[in-house]
């Protein structure tokens, strides 16, 4: 037995031998590289190259976090099953990071089979300023990626790795069974030994067996990619910080913002970042493929733009010409027809200045009746597709067969708007004011007989379902000389007894008649005024314009989506005074007003920027306020801040999102340019957009010949 040391270590080398051949890895190749996903302000200078297993990529990257994400796929064309190593892939590089991922989360390529894979490049620490050159660095590199052969990189059911266990079948070669096989005749020789001459060779085998479990990687047979990349990375001032520096400039017309700031859903603070830019000069940029200019910077480090028409030679001057758009234009009567098709959205074609409904159905598919329908798009056709596009904003009753509509047609519109629209399609419902809107409660008006009885409150007898007038009571033997003196008394049931199934509470008069809203389920104007107003659920409906820009974002802005942040658009509902609509006083015809109402009753307002309530806090995070993309409208508060600088091309009233007042019977926003009008009016309808604090100026001095350019 003197030899047997000599033949268990000739045991041992047996697995390396057996690996030791020649591999083929010519047919490993890359057959596809294409950019998936960019992130933050990395610019591609030219698509990616591939040859063989070699890829070379040409990049730019401004800011950290910077990166993009690379389709990757590997061809594997040979006898043997491929494993990644990525933990070879790695770079040098301070400043650049690659990471490899797979699709399916194998790291197997099989033998015969392509695979798919992620690469992602990161610009991942900030670069020291005495390493740039002016404001640049060149952050090239070379690496390369290990793929080894799944039969030569087996360590059997010893191996606990996770690149292993991730092997459905290891053994998918002659070589691997070879390897098997020996090594588990290497493990029942030395156990045999071990029992026959235990005290003698008990070391050696022990040595043996223990150099069995030891994790070794026997990969001989190797194929690299590798990976060639020109990256440039350059510093750019962001838009954020050069308003903030032109803010620290002696006599500068950027101005900080003192006050509270309503930028995050649910969070009122004392602002520390809010700039206005009140620069006619310094304003200008271009985005997404259009011109836009800057209202403010807002609290969480973004810029909220508002749109400016199209570029011109890369030039944003107001002496642009008009271009085409969308134009809401006169109104119209028209016949009911349950057989026509009706829709809640509708795309258009600028080219062939058609429209087309989205989910069109009849109205005998929709089973809604005529006071149903207020708000749905109709070709008032059997068709879907049409030239001109009718919007249903009114009717007469619920039995009606005739509806009034706005007409919608493509044509030349002012350079800075998007189009022409009213905010709402109706304007007899304080609901109208909101940027989306849920109960109603139309105005209705009458007559009012002599010895009518009117009442400071009511009770309700839910068994009876009835009203019952109570509180301080007034009775008016003629309404015509006597309707001025409702002041406490609004709620009344229209008759001499004060008993009704249905209240109307009275908000205005005339010698002639009086307007009121219906109550009925023992509601109050209180109630009737939150549901309207503040009620949870109370932004269930788009509003016209809200449909309108979403059209529009969807046409044009979906690819910029993720260089926009997330901040409030503030639709503030809060009531000044309530007018005649306030039951313990108020003087019948005098207005309700808003709080963003520029005319309002002591001419103290401080347009501050606090939103107040979070179902006026429109967001795409906010479910009781929720945008469907981040866009909305200008409000009258931050129109007030940046001066009288959006020019009213043809005199249309650019549209806000802040509430006016109820004039009388009507429903008014209070526009950018102050004063009210109904929401059912013509508005320049110019959207506003935020972008966020990474996004850098890549060229411009902001003016109207040279406008900041955002990449």
């Amino acid at each position: 037995m003197k030899y047997l040391k000599y033949f268990l270590f000739l045991l041992l080398i047996i697995p390396f031998m057996v690996l030791a051949e020649e591999c083929d890895v010519s047919n490993i190749t890359i057959t596809s590289m294409k950019p998936n996903k960019i992130e933050g302000n990395t610019e591609v200078i030219s698509d990616p190259t591939f040859e063989d297993r070699t890829i070379n990529l040409d990049l730019k990257m401004y800011e950290v976090g910077d990166s993009i994400t690379y389709d990757m796929t590997i061809k594997n064309d040979s006898e043997e099953d491929y494993m990644i190593d990525e933990n070879t892939f790695k770079t040098d590089s301070d400043y650049i990071e690659y990471i490899l991922k797979t699709k399916d989360n194998s790291n197997v390529v099989k033998a015969k089979s392509s695979k798919e894979l992620f690469l992602v490049v990161t610009y991942k620490n900030e670069i020291d300023d005495n390493l740039l050159t002016n404001n640049k660095f060149n952050a090239s590199n070379s690496l390369k990626l290990s793929l080894n052969t799944d039969a030569k990189k087996e360590e059997l059911s010893i191996i606990t790795t996770d690149n292993v266990r991730e092997i459905k079948n290891p053994i998918t070669s002659v070589s691997s069974m070879l390897l098997v096989i020996v090594v588990l005749l290497i493990a029942i020789i030395g156990f045999l030994i071990l029992i026959r001459y235990k005290n003698k060779y008990t070391k050696y085998i022990l040595i043996m067996l223990s150099m069995l479990l030891i994790p070794t990687v026997y990969a001989i047979c190797t194929c690299n990619i590798e990976v060639e990349s020109t990256i440039e990375i350059e510093k750019k001032a962001k838009l954020f910080d050069t308003i903030d520096t032109l803010s620290k400039e002696e006599n500068s017309c950027v101005t900080k913002y003192e006050g509270e700031v309503t930028d995050e859903v649910g969070k009122t603070v004392n602002a520390s970042n809010v700039y206005f830019d009140k620069c006619m000069d310094k304003r200008n940029v271009i985005f997404g493929g259009f011109c836009w200019q800057v209202v403010r910077t807002t609290e969480t480090g973004g810029t909220k733009l508002i749109y400016n028409g199209e570029p011109v030679d890369g030039k944003c001057e107001s002496s642009r010409e008009n271009h085409v758009g969308i134009v809401n234009n006169e109104g119209t009567y028209l016949t009911f027809r349950t057989n026509y098709l009706y829709s809640d959205s509708f795309d258009y074609d600028i080219n062939s200045k058609k429209f087309t409904l989205i989910n069109p159905k009849t109205a005998e598919e929709l089973g809604l009746p005529v006071s149903k329908m207020e708000g749905k798009f109709t070709c008032y056709s059997e068709d879907s597709t049409c030239t001109t596009m009718y919007h249903i904003n009114d009717f007469y009753n619920d039995e009606a067969t005739a509806t009034t509509t706005n007409k919608y047609i493509v044509d030349t519109i002012d350079y800075n708007s998007i189009g022409s629209n009213q905010y709402s399609v109706s304007s007899n419902s304080i609901s109208m004011i909101g940027y989306m809107n849920n109960k109603k409660y139309d105005y209705k008006v009458d007559i009012v007989r002599n010895n009518t009885m009117f009442g400071s409150s009511f009770t309700y007898d839910e068994r009876t379902n009835t009203y019952s007038l109570s509180g301080e009571i007034k009775v008016l033997d003629s309404w015509y000389s006597k309707y001025y003196s409702i002041t406490s008394t609004h709620y009344t049931c229209l008759n001499t007894t004060g008993s009704c199934d249905k209240l109307a509470f009275i908000f205005l008069g005339n010698n002639n008649y009086a307007f009121y809203i219906e109550l009925s389920g023992g509601k109050s104007i209180e109630d009737a005024l939150n549901e309207m107003l503040y009620d949870e659920n109370v932004n269930k409906n788009n509003s016209a314009i809200k449909t309108f820009i979403d059209t529009w974002y969807e046409h044009n802005m979906m690819d910029y989506t993720d260089k926009l942040e997330n901040t409030v658009y503030c639709n503030n509902r809060s009531i000044l005074s309530l007018g005649g609509w306030n039951p313990n006083g108020g003087s019948i015809g005098a207005f309700l007003i808003f709080k963003s109402n520029s005319n309002d009753i002591n001419h103290n307002y401080d347009y501050n920027l606090i939103c107040e309530k979070a179902t006026d806090q429109f967001s795409v995070s906010n479910s009781k306020a929720k945008l469907t993309y981040p866009v909305a409208l200008i409000t009258r508060e931050e129109y007030y801040h940046i001066g009288n600088y959006l020019q009213n091309v043809n005199d249309y009233i650019i549209a806000s999102m802040s509430p006016g007042n109820f004039n009388s019977t009507t429903a008014c926003i209070s526009p950018a340019s102050g004063g009210y009008t109904p929401t059912n009016n013509t508005f320049n309808t110019r959207p506003v957009i935020s972008l966020k604090n990474n996004n850098i100026i890549k060229s411009g001095t902001g003016s109207e010949e040279d406008p900041w350019v955002i990449k």
